[in-house]
């Protein structure tokens, strides 16, 4: 892990301090502070970036890779996709137009900057302010659905034909929902490995612990069987949600799942700018058996599911997740 320490501190950024006449290079670099508040599983914060001119490659880093629970790397794509969301959405922010070029080898994308023309690459320029907003939250929800003109706006944010999304509002099948949650926890829980990773993140305060409570949750998570549990809770936040969001391709890769990356963070900002919460939720999809129930439970299509989220009305706020600082993600 890098010498950096992680600093909540990464999330103020100064945005009149743009260096509106400075080398491309160091714009871009400041852009990127932005792609950095982007979530991502266990707040693993996966990603490298490359930059020459105004070229960025987005990179994974394998040595983040959480490679007990995300198996076939579909979540360290996801939030690279996130990244990838904020980095361009603060490119129009700032009068610089944009390319994405999409592989499916490394790095999966790369950004080019173009700074004598405006975007027109369909991005949300209005979503900018609330990328140092958003925040995910891990607290049950108020009993308030969702209006028909949120949910408008939501499904709005999905500009991709390849990528469908499902919300799951019926108290029937939100219950089937919870019980495969409940289930893939238990299963997830019983496996060492997971254990130990997902205990080694909060141990160095990933998860924003304070250092003491950190250590203590890392050994009960390594160490206790805790797998009922974490089912029973998480059962009960899936259903005290309002609505739980699917997002569905024909695809399985790489490029396929940085571009539901961009969908999700797209939806975090606006459902953020109208006082709504988000928490993804990857157990089910971890399991593939359970990924496949899944796909049964949400009707239309006979697309894969790559992203389950919950969204609601927070009753309480979440502070942010600390963050490595940029320079821990430059490959110079």
């Amino acid at each position: 892990m890098e010498t950096h320490d992680l600093s909540s501190d990464v999330w103020e950024i100064d945005a009149d301090k743009f260096p509106t006449e400075a080398p491309l290079t160091q714009r871009a670099r400041f852009l990127l502070r932005y792609a950095v508040l982007a979530p991502s599983s266990h707040n693993s914060q996966p990603w490298e970036f490359v930059v020459e001119d105004g070229k960025i490659e987005v990179h994974a880093d394998e040595a983040r890779w959480l490679d007990a629970a995300d198996q076939d790397k579909r979540e360290l794509h996801i939030s690279l996709g996130c990244a990838v969301e904020n980095l361009c959405i603060a490119a129009e922010r700032f009068g610089i137009g944009f390319d994405i070029a999409y592989h499916d080898d490394s790095p999966p994308a790369i950004v080019t900057l173009y700074p004598d023309r405006n975007s027109s690459s369909g991005s949300h320029p209005e979503l900018f302010d609330q990328i140092t907003e958003r925040s995910t939250n891990h607290h049950l929800f108020r009993n308030e659905p969702l209006g028909g003109s949120i949910q408008e706006k939501l499904r709005n944010c999905v500009a991709e034909d390849a990528v469908t999304l499902h919300l799951i509002d019926g108290s029937g099948r939100k219950e089937s929902v919870a019980e495969l949650q409940a289930e893939a926890d238990r299963l997830q829980m019983d496996d060492p490995e997971y254990r130990k990773e997902l205990g080694n993140w909060i141990g160095i305060g990933a998860l924003g612990d304070p250092w003491l409570k950190a250590r203590i949750g890392q050994a009960v998570v390594t160490y206790l069987d805790i797998g009922d549990r974490e089912a029973k809770k998480n059962s009960k936040l899936l259903q005290s949600a309002p609505a739980v969001g699917v997002l569905t391709t024909e695809s399985d890769a790489p490029s396929a799942r940085v571009k539901t990356g961009q969908i999700f963070e797209r939806m975090a900002l606006t459902a953020t700018a109208k006082g709504l919460a988000v928490h993804p939720m990857s157990q089910i999809l971890e399991r593939p058996a359970m990924r496949e129930e899944l796909a049964s439970l949400i009707d239309g299509d006979d697309k894969l599911p790559l992203h389950l989220f919950r969204l609601g009305y927070p009753q309480e706020e979440q502070d942010h997740t600390p963050r490595w600082p940029l320079e821990a993600f430059l490959v110079e």
